[in-house]
């Protein structure tokens, strides 16, 4: 099957005049966040832009072979395949790029970032990255699970309040992972001057939120304009509270490695889609999010700090150093107070009994229908 590599060959020729920008594009945005523009482009939008193109060009000319590890553990290497093939057609030539911002703030927990793409001089793409290679991104999705607001999600609304004091016409919101989930905190959060110039905003396996934000009036004013996408086998997408109007896309992957959008599969300017039923995540959605559900906020809190106790005891920054066959952090973790210990077991011991429940409950449920 076809992915975003194909759509470029099949669409690059064809101008965002000529076609509108659509959800493949906006996949292509979000992806591209993931990308370091801190050498070329500013934090700020009073700067001039630097064009796609340009700034490929110069990319690839400081890193001709950019290593995998440069993006970290997590993220997919195409996306440096993306970045070479993207500025050379037509449709994304002219495409121009400004207010870069990368934020790690271990104190605060907050891992951010942003940047935009000016498609002309009516139409900027806010792309927010989603979880990077550092531990403190993760704790800060950890956060997500019991506090109402966690600083990446504010951080997201200012951003967006500084893109629109200085760009005019329209915004478009998009991003994968956590970028997912920052794009519409951000939307639904924003002024309302600002929320009626906001296009639509592209939600790419995201994760829910703490709170019921989907049930409040400014979020079900915005529904209309947002467009969410999970896989088949979606664990991400389906995490906390969440509307449950996502699209659901074929992916050529398995399980988890389905969150790596690089296999989802495209057919024209679209996603290949399966009716809602279809694939696990719908068991993945009532285990997880039950067993979620059950634990009180201060459990839930208890547990991420008991967590990242554990992963953090080797003092690694990053998911790529915490996976290094030389770090000792899972034997040193061994040595640590007990009580930490026993708090982390006893949680993934309640989620393990929850899985196989819901595992038990499918196959009751299919013997029934097969006896039937």
């Amino acid at each position: 099957m076809a992915n975003v590599f194909d759509y470029l060959r099949w669409r690059g020729d064809l101008s965002f005049e000529q076609s509108p920008q659509n959800e493949i594009d906006l996949l292509i945005f979000s992806l591209l966040s993931y990308i370091d523009y801190s050498d070329s482009v500013a934090p700020g939008f009073d700067e001039s832009p630097i064009s796609l193109q340009g700034f490929a060009n110069s990319f690839f000319a400081a890193n001709p072979a950019p290593k995998k590890e440069d993006l970290g553990f997590l993220i997919p290497k195409e996306v440096f395949q993306l970045l070479q093939i993207v500025p050379k057609t037509r449709r994304f030539c002219n495409v121009r790029v400004c207010g870069y911002v990368n934020e790690i703030d271990t104190e605060r927990e907050m891992q951010f970032s942003a940047v935009s793409f000016l498609l002309n001089e009516k139409e900027t793409v806010v792309a927010y990255r989603g979880t990077d290679d550092t531990l403190v991104g993760w704790k800060e999705n950890l956060n997500m699970s019991f506090l109402p607001v966690v600083p990446a999600q504010e951080r997201a609304v200012a951003y967006l309040t500084a893109a629109a004091k200085a760009r005019k016409g329209s915004f478009s919101l998009a991003g994968h992972s956590k970028g997912g989930n920052l794009a519409i905190y951000a939307g639904v959060r924003s002024a309302d001057a600002i929320r009626k110039r906001i296009a639509g905003i592209w939600n790419f396996d995201g994760p829910g939120f703490g709170t019921q934000i989907t049930a409040e009036p400014v979020y079900l004013e915005m529904r209309p304009r947002i467009h969410s996408f999970i896989p088949q086998s979606s664990v991400v997408g389906i995490l906390l509270e969440h509307d449950d109007n996502a699209t659901v896309v074929q992916s050529r992957r398995v399980g988890v490695f389905q969150h790596d959008a690089f296999s989802w599969n495209v057919i024209g300017k679209s996603f290949v889609t399966l009716p809602k039923e279809k694939g696990s995540n719908r068991r993945n959605d009532r285990v997880i999010n039950q067993w979620i559900r059950e634990l009180s906020p201060a459990q839930r809190e208890e547990f991420a700090g008991a967590l990242f106790q554990i992963l953090s005891s080797d003092h690694a920054l990053t998911v790529t150093e915490l996976a290094s066959i030389q770090n000792k952090w899972f034997f040193r973790s061994m040595n640590m107070d007990p009580k930490v210990r026993k708090i982390v077991m006893k949680i993934i011991s309640s989620f393990l009994t929850e899985s196989a429940k819901g595992v038990l409950k499918d196959a009751f449920q299919k013997q029934d229908s097969s006896e039937k």
